[in-house]
Parts: C-alpha cells; sequence; structure tokens
C-alpha cells in the first residue's frame, strides 16, 4: 500500500513538473514573439560618395519612408526583383510619386528626417509589419544639384553575409543618378516621310542583295551577259557569212 502511494505520489510530481516546464515554455515564446513584435531595426544611410566626398546639390536631402509591406506580399519575389521592377519602371522622382499615389503607401515617419553635417541620417523602423516581415520604400528629396538619389528598397529581414544572423544595425550607402542627360526627343525620331524615302532608297550590300531581302544582279552579272551575247550574235554572222560564200 505504501509503494502504491510512493508511486502515486511521484508521478503527481512529475506531472507537475512537466506542466511547469510546457507553462514556462509557452510563456518565454510569447515573450520572444512580444519581443519580435516590437523590435526596431536601425538604418544608417550614408549619402557621400564612394570617393568619401559630399555628392554636389545634396546638402539638404531628406528623407521619406513609405511602408511597402502590402504590396511585397501582393507581388512576392525577393528585394533584387522588386529593385529592378521599381527602378525600371517608375525611372523619374515623377512617376515614383503617381506610383506611390496610386497604390496609397503610407508615409511612416512623421517627422523630417534630414542629413546631418557628415551626409548621415539614421532612424528606427519596425521590424515587423502587421505580423508579417516589413518592407520599406524609402525617397530621397532635396538635391539642388544634377545628380538624383535613386530610390531604396529594403526588405526585412537582413541576414550578416558570414553568420546568417539577422542584422539589428544596417549601413546603406546611396547611389545616384545623372540627371542632366536630356532624354531623346520626338523630334530626332524619323517621319514617316523619311522612312518610305529610306525604304526606296535602300543601299545595297556587296552581294548584291539590298535592305528589303530582295536580290538583284549586280553589275558586273550584267556585263558579263551582255558580253557572251555580243560573243554569240558575231558567231552567227559568222556562219552566215561563210554560207553565202559557198553558195557563190
Amino acid at each position: 500500500m505504501g509503494k502504491r502511494i510512493s508511486f502515486i505520489g511521484c508521478l503527481l510530481l512529475g506531472i507537475c513538473c512537466f506542466g511547469m516546464t510546457v507553462f514556462a515554455a509557452d510563456e518565454q515564446s510569447a515573450e520572444e514573439n512580444e519581443e519580435q513584435s516590437n523590435a526596431l531595426v536601425e538604418l544608417w544611410i550614408h549619402t557621400w560618395g564612394e570617393d568619401g566626398k559630399r555628392v554636389d546639390g545634396t546638402e539638404k536631402l531628406t528623407f521619406d519612408v513609405y511602408d511597402l509591406t502590402s504590396w511585397r506580399e501582393e507581388h512576392g519575389g525577393d528585394e533584387k526583383e522588386a529593385k529592378e521592377f521599381l527602378l525600371n519602371t517608375y525611372s523619374t522622382k515623377e512617376k515614383m510619386a503617381e506610383f506611390i499615389q496610386e497604390e496609397q503607401f503610407v508615409k511612416w515617419n512623421q517627422e523630417e528626417l534630414g542629413v546631418d553635417g557628415g551626409g548621415n541620417v539614421s532612424f528606427d523602423v519596425p521590424r515587423l509589419s502587421g505580423e508579417k516581415d516589413a518592407a520599406y520604400l524609402i525617397l530621397a528629396s532635396g538635391e539642388t544639384g544634377k545628380y538624383h538619389m535613386l530610390p531604396i528598397i529594403l526588405y526585412l529581414p537582413q541576414k550578416h553575409p558570414e553568420t546568417e544572423e539577422e542584422a539589428k544595425r544596417l549601413l546603406i550607402y546611396g547611389k545616384y543618378k545623372d540627371v542632366s542627360t536630356p532624354p531623346i526627343s520626338s523630334s530626332t525620331l524619323p517621319t514617316e516621310t523619311e522612312e518610305r524615302s529610306s525604304e526606296r532608297s535602300a543601299p545595297s550590300n556587296l552581294d548584291g542583295s539590298n535592305a528589303t531581302g530582295k536580290n538583284y544582279p549586280s553589275t558586273n552579272d550584267l556585263i558579263r551577259n551582255y558580253t557572251v551575247l555580243g560573243a554569240l550574235l558575231i558567231f552567227i554572222g559568222l556562219l552566215g557569212f561563210k554560207k553565202i560564200q559557198k553558195k557563190k
């Protein structure tokens, strides 16, 4: 009887210990999830050039940060694909502004984010957005020269390339585009009349074929054909002359 009571007591004690362990694990997991949901990632943007000098016209740069998470979820893909698509499709500030208005992106920063005397600006962004991995579109403004800073597309999390640990602080170097080169104007494009004229006067290639793909005999072929024809006529004339002499 005493052994049974001891066995039952040990069993109950084991169950209690197991329950306390599970409860502690659940509590720790909940704390980790809460900590992750409130986690921030520090961004440090350096706006000077690769030569370590300030880029002309960027002394008063300011930044606006937009939440790109919903767009990321909708379109899929990775950060590289998003950069290529957005920078190629919305290549100017005007087009990017229209894109933001159409998608109704929410601006994250309430205060102005301006660079300091060393061309740097730093701020924190939430690691998650609506319990999903956050994504951000960061736009610069205030350029007064011919160089405009390209938009920054950032997908979180970012991992250290060597340790594979999630980075909590990111250093971003700005890249620029020279906007002083004017785009190709419509006046430089050929008109319909010019296109027809160029088609009619298409230059010939060395093999005797023109740009339309049709083959024509070259000048040398024509001369060679006339020479053979002349020789044939002379030969026929000589035969006729000999026949006339025989008849006489």
